[in-house]
C-alpha cells in the first residue's frame, strides 16, 4: 500500500512539475519571439508593434538613463534617417515565468551603418512583462550599454616617462613600470594591471573599459601623478618625490 501510494505521489508531482515545465518553456519561447520583433521594429520604426506589446504602464529606461512613459516612447519612434541602416540580434535569452508576470534579459548584438561606415555595439536588455487576457504586455523595460575596449592609440611620450611610484595616501602606493610596449601598474597584495595607451596621456586597462588613467604634468611638462577616473568621478594619486617629478 505505502509503495502504491509513493508511486501514486511521484507520478502526480512528475505531472505537476511537467505542467509547470510546459508553460514555462512556451512562455520563453513567445517572449524572446516577442522580444526580437520590438527590436526589430526599432530601425524601420514600426509603431504599430510596440503599440502591441506596451502596456499602457510601460516604464521605460534608456541605455542614456533616461526614464520615459508608454506615450513619450511612441512618440519618438521613427525611422532611421536616409543614409544609415541597422539590425539587432536578440541573444543569450533567459526567461523566468512567476504565472502571471516574467522576467526576462538578454543581450541585443546590434549593427548599424551609417553613411557606408559601420558600427557595432552591444546592450543588456532586462524586461518585464504581464500576462492579460490579450497576451503578454511589456510593463517595464531597462537597458545597460555594455562598454567596449577603445582601440589602442599613441602616448605622448617615451612609456618610461610615465613609471614610477604614485601615492593615494601615506600608506596607499602602487607601482607604474614600462614592461615592453607597455605599462603595468601594481598594488602591494595585488595582481599587475596592463595599461595601454588611448591617446595621448590617456591609458586604459583591457577588459575594464569604465576605468581610465589620465597623467597629469608639471607646467614644465614633468609626470607629477594620475587621476583614476571612473564613471566620470577622479581619484588622484600623486607621484612620489622619490622619483624626482613630484612638484
Amino acid at each position: 500500500m505505502i509503495g502504491l501510494r509513493r508511486a501514486a505521489l511521484l507520478g502526480l508531482l512528475a505531472v505537476l512539475v511537467g505542467a509547470t515545465a510546459a508553460p514555462t518553456a512556451t512562455t520563453s519561447v513567445t517572449l524572446q519571439r516577442a522580444t526580437q520583433a520590438l527590436v526589430d521594429a526599432l530601425a524601420p520604426g514600426e509603431r504599430a508593434v510596440w503599440e502591441h506589446y506596451a502596456d499602457a504602464s510601460l516604464t521605460y529606461v534608456t541605455e542614456d538613463n533616461e526614464v520615459k512613459s508608454r506615450t513619450q516612447l511612441l512618440d519618438e519612434m521613427k525611422p532611421l534617417p536616409a543614409g544609415s541602416s541597422g539590425w539587432i540580434v536578440v541573444q543569450e535569452f533567459r526567461c523566468t515565468d512567476f504565472g502571471s508576470f516574467a522576467v526576462t534579459t538578454y543581450l541585443m548584438d546590434e549593427h548599424e551603418t551609417i553613411e557606408g561606415h559601420e558600427l557595432h555595439a552591444r546592450y543588456r536588455g532586462s524586461d518585464t512583462w504581464r500576462a492579460t487576457a490579450q497576451g503578454w504586455r511589456l510593463v517595464a523595460a531597462q537597458l545597460y550599454a555594455i562598454p567596449q575596449d577603445p582601440p589602442r592609440g599613441a602616448a605622448t611620450s617615451a612609456l618610461a616617462d610615465y613609471a614610477g611610484t604614485y601615492t593615494l595616501s601615506a600608506s596607499t602606493r602602487q607601482t607604474i613600470r614600462q614592461d615592453g610596449d607597455h605599462l603595468l601598474a601594481q598594488r602591494s597584495g595585488r595582481a599587475a594591471q596592463q595599461l595601454l595607451p588611448e591617446s595621448g596621456d590617456v591609458f586604459f586597462t583591457p577588459g575594464h573599459p569604465r576605468t581610465r588613467r589620465i597623467f597629469l604634468r608639471a607646467p614644465d611638462g614633468r609626470v607629477v601623478g594620475f587621476a583614476d577616473r571612473r564613471e566620470g568621478t577622479d581619484l588622484v594619486w600623486t607621484r612620489a618625490a622619490a622619483d624626482g617629478s613630484a612638484p
